[in-house]
């Protein structure tokens, strides 16, 4: 083995040499792994094998190269930042035999960005920012940077001006690491400070190092909120004098601030988004129990990946404060990151439409979908099915309203994952011809009795036509 790398974390690109003595052994087995170090043992963990066969390429004696993608790429692994490729891993010698591996280390970088509309008194980030950008420092990140805008964020409009300054900030910290390093970046951004997030991730599609470009990008919404009146899902507030003030102040400052829609820009290899939709009443006594904003979802997706959502409602947490999302995902999440957020992970909710194909439909609506949400797809007939996996025993939720009113949804089935967590669900009767969105909930039992854990991750499920593939 002579070298490895990365060049997008979503595939291992190996340089090798094969002796004259080693060409009669049949077909060269390649294993991919993370570990805590650059010497291959038992502790590694695999995640693949790819193998080659025998024939002239392998048997010439000369250098050869080979690309291995890895199903479901290189992400962040602070326990294990080293990827070893070893050739032929199952057979003696394989961990005694510095030659038979090859290996390079990711470095990884933490971004804590902080919303709109800080405390007077504080000039540099939020407590809870500071207190998650230390947890990430202990956790394992090479660097972390609890990005401050305190000082603009009172004024409306100021958010769109940060990205860029994140952006250089973030290159400046990749410039202070080894010329060769290959650097994965996680930010983490609550509520206007996902847009912040959103806008310098955009920006490092131009500007990132090259080691940047080859990392792996991990971006954590938390109750994501553009100060925007055009954007849908903006806040709870009770029908009294404070309420309706505190609607009247919230809709005047962005009608001025008019943000940038919070999106998934395309460089983004996974995205998981924390948020609430907690009516104002059960707010906790947090502002008078008059108003509370909400997170605004779904959110529009070019990055290819499927985005996670995780519904705090049930957990009791609201936009800020001490019930806050960020201060839940302080609590619960940024203490494991280390691990790898295992009470995340095991309750991660994927699936699909079953079936289906792209509609035909042009036009610039049309473009649009596409761009933010993927192709809608043309049902066979009027009683679509979905399916995919979830936490093991779940008690799921199939929800389906029309894509011209997204107030409008619906509980149309529920059903339990099985043992297996695989699930499946029909709509129980045929749905007339039109344009429909599907979202899937899972309520997992483990939490139901611990009510600050009460987690429902939710899954869009993607939009559908059924009847004549036809713009609309």
């Amino acid at each position: 083995m002579l070298s490895a790398t990365t060049s997008d974390s979503q595939a291992v690109t190996i340089e090798y040499r094969v002796g004259a003595s080693d060409a009669s052994s049949g077909p060269i087995r390649f294993g991919v792994y993370r570990s805590a170090d650059d010497r291959f043992d038992s502790s590694d963990v695999l995640l693949g094998v790819w193998e080659v066969a025998d024939g002239p390429a392998s048997s010439s004696g000369g250098t050869q190269r080979l690309t291995i993608p890895v199903e479901g790429g290189l992400p962040i692994d602070l326990a294990r930042p080293y990827v070893l490729v070893v050739a032929n891993p199952d057979e003696a010698g394989a961990t005694s035999d510095p030659g038979r591996t090859a290996s390079f280390r990711k470095y990884a970088v933490g971004v804590v960005s902080h919303g709109g509309l800080v405390h007077k008194d504080w000039k540099i980030a939020p407590p809870w920012a500071l207190q998650i950008g230390k947890l990430m420092e202990w956790e394992g990140y090479d660097a972390v940077l609890p990005f401050n805008w305190t000082a603009d964020s009172r004024t409306a409009g100021r958010a769109a001006r940060q990205g860029p300054k994140l952006a250089n900030q973030i290159n400046k910290i990749v410039d202070r690491l080894p010329d060769s390093a290959i650097v994965d970046l996680h930010l983490i951004g609550h509520s206007e400070g996902a847009v912040v997030n959103t806008l310098a991730l955009v920006d490092l599609e131009k500007t990132a190092a090259p080691g940047l470009r080859a990392g792996y990008v991990k971006n954590t919404l938390l109750d994501p909120h553009a100060a925007n009146n055009a954007v849908p899902g903006q806040m709870s507030a009770t029908n009294t004098i404070m309420g309706s003030l505190a609607y009247s102040i919230t809709r005047d400052f962005q009608g001025k601030a008019k943000d940038p829609t919070v999106f998934i820009p395309s460089n983004v290899d996974e995205t998981e988004v924390f948020y609430q939709h907690t009516d104002a009443r059960n707010a906790h006594g947090v502002n008078g129990n008059d108003y509370n904003l909400w997170g605004q979802v779904p959110i529009p997706n070019q990055s290819g990946h499927p985005i996670h959502y995780y519904n705090l409602t049930n957990a009791g947490a609201i936009h800020s404060g001490a019930y806050g999302v960020q201060s839940w995902y302080r609590n619960f999440v940024a203490t494991t990151l280390g691990e790898q957020t295992p009470l995340i992970q095991t309750l991660r909710l994927e699936g699909g439409l079953d079936g289906g194909v792209p509609s035909t439909a042009v036009g610039k609506l049309q473009e649009r979908r596409l761009a933010n949400w993927g192709p809608d797809m043309v049902v066979d007939g009027d009683q679509p099915s979905f399916s995919g996996t979830a936490a093991p025993g779940s008690t799921m939720r199939l929800y389906v309203g029309p894509t011209s009113d997204l107030k409008q949804i619906h509980l149309m089935t529920t059903d339990e994952a099985d043992a297996n967590g695989d699930w499946r669900m029909t709509t129980p009767r045929p749905l007339p011809q039109g344009r429909y969105r599907a979202v899937v909930m899972a309520y997992a039992a483990e939490h139901r009795t611990r009510p600050a854990l009460a987690i429902v991750p939710m899954a869009p499920m993607g939009r559908f036509i059924i009847g004549p593939d036809r713009s609309a």
